[in-house]
């Protein structure tokens, strides 16, 4: 006889949570934050921060 599994609920992630962790605003809190920014504009990048997913609001 097959045992019956319980579903378990997966992983719900914020959109809030994650962009005052990572965004810019973040960044610019620490002294940290503010070299991490300032070397990936030496690098020239585009993107220096994630932005919000497309998907969710």
């Amino acid at each position: 006889m097959a045992s019956k599994k319980r579903r378990v609920r997966q992983y719900q992630w914020s959109t809030g949570k994650r962009l005052r962790k990572h965004w810019f605003r973040a960044k610019m809190r620490s002294s940290t934050g503010v070299n991490v920014l300032a070397r990936r504009r030496r690098k020239w990048r585009k993107k220096l921060t994630p932005s919000r997913p497309m998907g969710r609001k």
